[in-house]
């Protein structure tokens, strides 16, 4: 009777396809995609992307990767990562793209090597996530560039069937 309580998951583990045993069915991920613009007479004065990935189980970690673009190109002095509801708390500083690059900005950050990105996804699934540009035009020296949700993909198990 013990083997059979045994047996019985290996054999629903084994019919499923579900490879947890081979250790690749170990862990789960999840993304979620956003962007925004702010426009100036028809022309994208700003637009940004964001996407944001997250694994969990025996693989931990977050990722956050941007592309910010526009106009502005040249006037921007600084570009950060804020919720929209906390204005006045950066969550995530991001660079100044040197002036021979296309971008305003572009880049990754990863929780493995210390950037603090826990509650990326709570503040970007609700529509609270922003890209603050601080500029040198006069009478607009700060742009906000709100930024929805494009696609918001759930926890899967990419290694299991």
């Amino acid at each position: 009777m013990r083997f059979r309580q045994f047996l019985y998951p290996l054999v629903v583990l084994a019919v499923t396809g579900c490879d947890l045993l081979g250790g690749k069915c170990t862990y789960e991920l999840r993304t979620l995609a956003s962007s925004g613009k702010i426009t100036d007479s028809g022309t994208d004065l700003a637009a940004a992307t964001m996407t944001l990935s997250e694994q969990r189980g025996s693989i931990q970690g977050q990722s956050v990767y941007w592309l910010i673009t526009g106009s502005a190109k040249g006037h921007v002095i600084s570009a950060s990562f804020k919720d929209s509801t906390d204005p006045a708390h950066v969550l995530l500083d991001l660079p100044i793209a040197s002036a021979d690059r296309p971008e305003i900005s572009q880049g990754a950050a990863n929780s493995s090597a210390g950037a603090t990105l826990a509650g990326f996804h709570t503040i970007l699934a609700a529509g609270h996530g922003m890209i603050e540009l601080q500029t040198d035009f006069a009478g607009q020296l700060t742009i906000q560039i709100p930024l929805a949700t494009d696609n918001d993909t759930d926890w899967i198990r990419p290694n299991c069937s």
